[in-house]
Parts: structure tokens; sequence; C-alpha cells
């Protein structure tokens, strides 16, 4: 149970984390949100950085449930 609650939290920050780099883009461009959001730029961001925050929120859990 401890597993698949850490790859929810792990899922819906990736989901969480590419909304906002979307929402981000949106406002600064002059595309729609949907265009923003599968734009080529923001997959390779979020290939590049999206991990990161997944990461750090998996590693928490882990460590919390552990203790």
């Amino acid at each position: 149970m401890k597993s698949t609650k850490i790859m929810l939290a792990v899922i819906a920050t990736l989901i969480l984390t590419w909304m906002s780099f979307g929402l981000i883009g949106y406002l600064l461009s002059d595309i729609t949100y949907r265009e923003c959001m599968t734009h080529g730029a923001m997959l390779f961001f979020m290939i590049t950085f999206g991990w990161i925050p997944c990461t750090i929120v998996g590693y928490d859990l882990n460590d919390k449930f552990n203790s």
C-alpha cells in the first residue's frame, strides 16, 4: 500500500507540474493552452525538468512512510 500511495503522489505531481508549466507558457505566449501543452518545447522541458519535483515528492513520502 505504501508503494501505491507514493506512485499516485508522484503521478499527481507530474501532472500538476505539467499543467503549471503549460499555464506559464500559455500566459507568456499567444497560443492556446492546448497547443502549449502539446508543443514540442513543452515536452522537452518536461523531460528535462519535470521529473525533479516528482523525485523530491517521492523521496519525501518514502522517508515519511519508513519512519
